[in-house]
C-alpha cells in the first residue's frame, strides 16, 4: 500500500515510511533506495536569521585556531586526487569563507557561493570572491570550473539530484567534486538510531555510501575517493555541540573555558567522497 509520506526525493517512489519523529520533525526512509530523509514544515536553512542559529552553529563557522589544520590535511587530501595548483574551484555552501580564504592564501583561484542571505551579510557581504545565490545563480553565467566543493552541506538540500545536477553544470567535463556528508550507514548512526547526533532540523537528506554513489551516477558522477576522515575540535565546541544539537539545551556559559583545548575527534560516521564528472 503507498504511503502518505512524501515521495521519495531521490527514487520518487511512493513506498517511503515515517520512520520516527524527533523535535517536531519527521524522518522518512525509503525501502526502494535506501535514501533517508526529514519533512520538516520550516526549512530552517532557508528561513533562519542570525540570531536563530545555535551557538555552536556559528562558532563552526568563526575562525578557529584549528582551521590550519583542519584545512592542510583537507587540502592534501583533494591533492592525492587532483592538483589544485592552476586550476579554478568554487565552493559551494561557502559558510563563512573560511576554507575558500585559506585557499587563495595559499595561491589556488578559489571562489564561493552561500545561498543563505544572513550567514552571507554576517560573514560574506563585500568580497568580491563571494556570491549570494544557488548553483543557479552560477549556471547563468555559463563558466565552467575545474573543481567544486560542497563540504558539509548536501545534507542540508531538499531535492539532491537537482543540487548535484547543477553542480554537474558548472563542472568542467573530467572535474571534481569534493563533498562531505554524514553517513547514515555508519556504525554510530546504526547504534543510536533516532539519538544519533546528526538528526536534527537543519539535516534534510541522509545518505550512506551507496545510496550517495548512485544518485551521483545518475548525474554523471563516479566515484574515486570515499572515506571518513576527522578533524581537529575544540572542548569547548564539542560541549556547545552536545548540549544545543543532542541535549536541545543552551549550551552551559562555561564551555567557553573549553575552547582553546583541541582534541582530534573521529567518530566514523562522516564521509568525504571524491566524483569525478565524466568526460562526455
Amino acid at each position: 500500500m503507498p504511503s502518505s509520506e512524501p515521495c521519495c526525493p531521490l527514487c520518487a517512489s511512493a513506498l517511503a515510511e515515517r520512520l520516527f519523529s524527533k523535535e517536531g520533525i519527521d524522518y522518512c526512509a525509503c525501502p526502494n533506495c535506501g535514501f533517508r530523509y526529514s519533512t520538516p514544515e520550516r526549512n530552517a536553512n532557508l528561513v533562519n536569521a542570525i540570531d536563530d542559529y545555535e551557538d555552536a552553529y556559528l562558532q563552526y563557522l568563526e575562525p578557529d585556531n584549528s582551521d590550519d589544520v583542519n584545512f592542510d590535511a583537507l587540502r592534501r587530501w583533494m591533492e592525492r586526487t587532483v592538483p589544485l595548483a592552476g586550476r579554478t574551484l568554487l565552493d559551494v555552501g561557502a559558510g563563512s569563507g573560511k576554507l575558500v580564504r585559506y585557499l587563495r592564501c595559499h595561491g589556488i583561484d578559489a571562489s564561493g557561493l552561500e545561498p543563505s542571505q544572513p550567514l552571507f551579510s554576517r560573514f560574506l557581504a563585500g568580497d568580491l570572491v563571494f556570491q549570494c545565490g544557488t548553483i543557479d545563480t552560477v549556471a547563468a553565467d555559463q563558466r565552467a570550473f575545474d573543481v567544486v566543493t560542497a563540504f558539509d552541506v548536501i545534507e542540508h538540500v531538499a531535492d539532491p539530484l537537482t543540487f548535484l545536477r547543477g553542480i554537474a553544470s558548472v563542472l568542467a567535463p573530467g572535474g571534481v567534486l569534493f563533498l562531505s556528508t554524514p553517513d547514515v550507514q555508519s556504525l554510530p548512526a546504526r547504534l543510536f538510531g533516532r539519538r544519533w547526533h546528526f538528526y536534527y532540523r537543519y539535516h534534510l537528506s541522509y545518505f550512506g555510501a551507496q545510496t550517495l554513489a548512485r544518485a551521483a551516477a545518475g548525474q554523471g558522477f563516479c566515484v574515486v575517493d570515499c572515506r571518513h576522515r576527522g578533524r581537529q575540535r575544540s572542548i569547548g565546541y564539542m560541549i556547545r555541540y552536545a548540549a544545543e544539537f543532542i541535549g536541545g539545551a543552551r549550551a552551559p556559559r562555561w564551555a567557553g573555558r573549553f575552547d582553546g583545548w583541541y582534541v582530534p575527534t573521529n567518530l566514523f560516521d562522516t564521509m568525504f567522497v571524491a566524483l569525478r564528472r565524466n568526460a562526455t
